[in-house]
């Protein structure tokens, strides 16, 4: 990864390892990413897609790499070592009544475009529930209020966050959680007007992204070549290679904002915080 006058950021493409291969039965493996001597020391972004997983990682040397993993705790495997991982997924979870600030706080600053991106994470008590049903009756009594379908379809990918992040300390001071419109609207300044599925959306968040990695197309469209779309969406890679860009032009925690500013963390010690990258902080001293 190269930092032109310490704000550009310029890849040179390299998918290797990226690929899809025929296991022995009729499931197919997704490769995970093929390891270089510095490829342990890239930026990551990762976002839920159909298939499970996908993350792209920009290298610290150059190139970038993208893979879709069937479970987080292979692709931590793979990842394991980056300098920072930002991943589109609620880390830190309420327990009560209360909501978590982070998340109206981003509402708030995705308005007047992006803001219904935002939506409420579930409360804890709700991870383990077997049916949509069931959560539903749990999330009310805790919270006072129903369970979207919307958040109730995440549960299993913020159950399988949460166990990685408590079972495995080292990714809590890697991982953190992210989301793609806030970051796009801190690297543009100003939240996208188009919706992210549309042509016009696609080619706003397309512009805002070549502006610091330009082989950023390339990026999008080597993936969707390599797999279907029932595994990957061109929205889920446009948003992971977000979340990486954010990442690799901060060059370390210390260099993104969160909302809310205050660390506030759960019931099991997790960070209820959203992060991105302020692009209008650069030329501060």
């Amino acid at each position: 990864m190269r930092k032109t006058g310490g704000l550009q950021v310029t890849t040179k493409g390299n998918a290797a390892g990226s690929g899809i291969r025929e296991s022995g039965g009729s499931e197919k493996e997704w490769e995970p990413f093929a390891e270089q001597p510095d490829s342990r020391e890239g930026y990551v972004g990762v976002d839920g897609c159909p298939g499970g997983w996908v993350a792209v990682r920009l290298e610290s040397g150059g190139g970038w790499q993208g893979a879709v993993y069937s479970s987080l705790a292979a692709l931590w495997e793979a990842c394991r070592g980056c300098r920072l991982l930002l991943i589109d997924m609620p880390i830190g979870l309420p327990s009560g009544k209360e909501r978590r600030s982070c998340d109206g706080e981003a509402h708030r600053l995705l308005r007047p475009w992006r803001a219904s991106s935002i939506f409420a994470a579930p409360v804890r008590g709700v991870l383990h529930a077997g049916s949509y049903a069931e959560a539903n009756a749990r999330h009310k009594e805790l919270s006072g209020r129903g369970l979207s379908r919307q958040s109730w379809a995440l549960v299993p990918k913020i159950r399988e966050l949460d166990a990685l992040l408590q079972q495995e300390q080292a990714a809590c001071g890697t991982i953190f959680e992210a989301h793609p419109e806030l970051v796009f609207a801190g690297l543009a300044g100003s939240p996208m007007r188009g919706g992210k599925k549309t042509a016009e959306g696609y080619a706003e968040r397309m512009a805002v992204l070549q502006q610091r990695l330009p082989e950023a197309v390339q990026v999008v469209e080597e993936l969707m070549a390599r797999y279907p779309r029932r595994v990957l969406a061109r929205d889920d890679i446009v948003d992971a290679l977000a979340l990486a860009a954010a990442a690799a032009v901060a060059g370390s925690r210390a260099g993104l904002q969160q909302v809310p500013e205050t660390d506030l963390r759960d019931e099991a010690g997790l960070p209820m915080a959203i992060v991105y990258y302020a692009a209008h902080r650069e030329q501060q001293p």
